[in-house]
């Protein structure tokens, strides 16, 4: 009985004291490098993230083998609409989204997985403490990232699902706020091919 009661305490005060989620900054501006495994490419973006209103600009150049592709993307989740233009062509498509909002720093409800340095340990000015959280998300998707402790700030992030594969995102560069609100206001063509779609009465393709 003895053994017992000191087992649960163990339990009890393991629990209490596990980390919970910590608050990443709700508005950023960064450098991503993402890579995603299964259909093998790399994107290179400017990413604007706003997770209090749920959206994201990427302006970004993806590379598949030799070719590269210049896209201007704006994903607005409140409203469900993806604008997409092509900076070669200036072509844009606006649709509804396929993906529910992803949280770049750590997600709600994650489990913390553990704390370590990266860098030179002892070094003045050359080592960050990151920790380690990971979830399984609702719709099949594996999360797991790591951020700056204490901030919270994002380094990198990796998902995980079988209709997508691996996603691998580095965040650099990182730089707290939006510079300008406007960026998250869809590209002049976008407004121009939504405003032909409405006169046509159609909906934005999913």
């Amino acid at each position: 009985m003895k053994y017992l009661i000191a087992l649960c305490l163990i339990v009890v005060s393991a629990y209490a004291q596990a980390p919970k989620p910590c608050d990443s900054p709700a508005q950023w501006e960064a450098r991503e490098i993402r890579q995603d495994y299964s259909r093998k490419f790399a994107e290179y973006r400017k990413l604007s993230y706003d997770e209090t209103n749920k959206r994201v600009r990427e302006v970004e150049e993806i590379i598949i083998g030799n070719d590269k592709e210049y896209y201007d993307r704006l994903y607005l989740h409140n409203e469900n609409k993806n604008y997409s233009l092509n900076l070669k062509t200036r072509k844009c498509e606006v649709t509804a989204l396929t993906r529910p909002f992803r949280y770049r720093g750590v997600y709600p409800q994650a489990k913390f997985d553990g704390i370590f340095n990266i860098g030179a340990v002892g070094v003045s000015g050359e080592v960050v403490a990151v920790q380690a959280w990971s979830a399984n998300i609702t719709g099949g998707f594996f999360y797991t990232g790591l951020v700056t402790y204490p901030s919270c700030y994002p380094v990198q992030n990796i998902y995980f699902s079988k209709e997508y594969g691996f996603e691998h995102s580095d965040y650099f560069d990182l730089n707290i706020g939006i510079v300008d609100l406007n960026v998250f206001v869809p590209p002049q063509e976008c407004m121009q091919a939504e405003k032909k779609m409405q006169q046509k009465n159609i909906s934005p393709i999913v």
